[in-house]
């Protein structure tokens, strides 16, 4: 059975999950979560709430990656607390997840890069640099990890470098602001509601370690500071950029706003920071895009090896990259960036999320219950999974109340999924049993 080796360490998975937690939602939401609570108080308990989540979702997929540390991530909980079936959804809905956020990405960094290199449609552009990053990640992993670090970091230090300049010399205008439409009453836990979906995703991406579980060295001992390390580094970005925000500028402008940060940079440095605003967002970009190339392949190679998916997908490189599966999600995130259909699946994205990542959590309720040791257990158990559901749960439901059809949609990819798992888990059993 083809194996991918251990040679990743806690450096290197901080670098892949902050990379693909900080990117383009930092950059869009901030606007949409000043508008919906109008007010900086509330704002920052939105950032901070969702970081907390965040906190407790780490805390769960911690101990989940810790207790089956394989390649694959969410699928392989699955698959072992409820079988090959579970783990066929899934797996297969998460990969289908990813290709399409993969493409998202890449399509915003073809925007970015356009208007530094003066390209008007950018859809070919945003193509190449996909495959610019598939191909530096078929290489193998320590060139995947190298671009991955390198650029980690310089964007963590070029944010930074926001939140110093616009602490130091902005005005602290947004911080005695407030937009007249602003909630009050018990029409604040009505907007905190629908706000947090903006923080939730921008959250998201922390639990991706597990996909890359399989690569890291020491994984009970290091997958839980990646994770948890992982979420600390974002959320005290997260609140430092929001204070540099409302730093700079009212809260009007903020609330109005698509890219805020880029405001920011203006009102410092002038119309001349056009330029640098369009550097440092493809910079972002380009550290979340790596981050996805790398690890969406580890789920369809698992999938394969499992006999969950074609055989041939299941090929390692001498680099120690799965290949086939790399080159399979790269032909459809490219695709997909150059037609642009995947603008239509990012609401359904974010309700299949909601859906497979609960499924998930749940399978560590069985897991627990089946053997209660673990190499790092989740504290105060059955309370944080319990409270993590409920929210993702409300979140859910509250999508379905504001339009049912992305809802709708993702339950009933979820049903065909399920439906095509059948023969994949029955072809999966046979050629174990071959094999044995």
């Amino acid at each position: 059975m083809p194996e991918l080796k251990r040679s990743l360490g806690f450096w290197d998975g901080l670098a892949m999950v902050v990379g693909i937690m900080v990117g383009t939602g930092i950059f869009r939401t901030p606007g949409l979560v000043a508008q919906r609570l109008g007010r900086p108080a509330l704002t920052f308990v939105a950032w901070a709430a969702g970081g907390a989540i965040a906190f407790l979702g780490a805390l769960i997929f911690a101990e989940l990656a810790t207790r089956h540390p394989n390649a694959g991530g969410k699928y392989v909980y699955a698959r072992e607390a409820f079988g090959k079936r579970a783990g066929f959804v899934v797996g297969w809905i998460e990969g289908l997840v990813y290709a399409v956020a993969t493409a998202a990405i890449g399509v915003v960094a073809g925007e970015y890069a356009g208007r530094l290199v003066g390209v008007g449609d950018t859809r070919w552009l945003a193509a190449a640099i996909v495959l610019l990053f598939t191909a530096i990640n078929l290489l193998g992993v320590a060139s995947g990890r190298w671009v991955q670090n390198l650029s980690t970091a310089a964007k963590v230090a070029a944010l930074a470098g926001v939140v110093i300049v616009a602490l130091a010399k902005g005005d602290g205008s947004g911080w005695h602001s407030a937009l007249s439409t602003a909630p009050a009453g018990s029409a604040v836990w009505g907007a905190l509601a629908v706000a947090f979906q903006s923080v939730i995703w921008t959250y998201y991406g922390y639990l991706d370690a597990g996909k890359i579980a399989e690569e890291v060295v020491d994984p009970g001992r290091t997958l839980p500071r990646v994770f948890l390390g992982g979420i600390g580094v974002a959320a005290a970005l997260y609140l430092l950029l929001n204070a540099a925000f409302f730093q700079t500028l009212p809260i009007e402008r903020i609330a109005a706003s698509n890219l805020v940060p880029g405001d920011v940079v203006s009102a410092l440095f002038g119309a001349g920071g056009g330029t640098l605003v369009a550097g440092l967002a493809l910079l972002v970009v380009l550290a979340s895009l790596n981050g996805n190339v790398f690890v969406t392949p580890r789920v369809i190679f698992g999938l394969a090896r499992e006999g969950l998916g074609p055989a041939a997908l299941a090929r390692v490189n001498t680099g120690g990259t799965p290949w086939a599966a790399m080159l399979l999600i790269g032909a459809v995130s490219t695709a997909l960036a150059v037609t642009g259909t995947f603008e239509r699946l990012l609401g359904l994205a974010i309700a299949l999320v909601l859906v497979i990542d609960g499924w998930t959590v749940l399978a560590l309720l069985r897991l627990r219950a089946r053997t209660p040791l673990a190499p790092f257990r989740v504290p105060l158990y059955p309370l944080v999974p319990a409270v993590f559901l409920l929210v993702y749960a409300a979140l859910f439901v509250g999508m379905a109340v504001a339009d049912w059809r992305p809802a709708g949609v993702a339950l009933g990819v979820v049903a065909v999924a399920y439906g095509l798992g059948r023969t994949g888990a029955d072809g999966g059993g046979r050629r174990r049993t071959e094999e044995a």
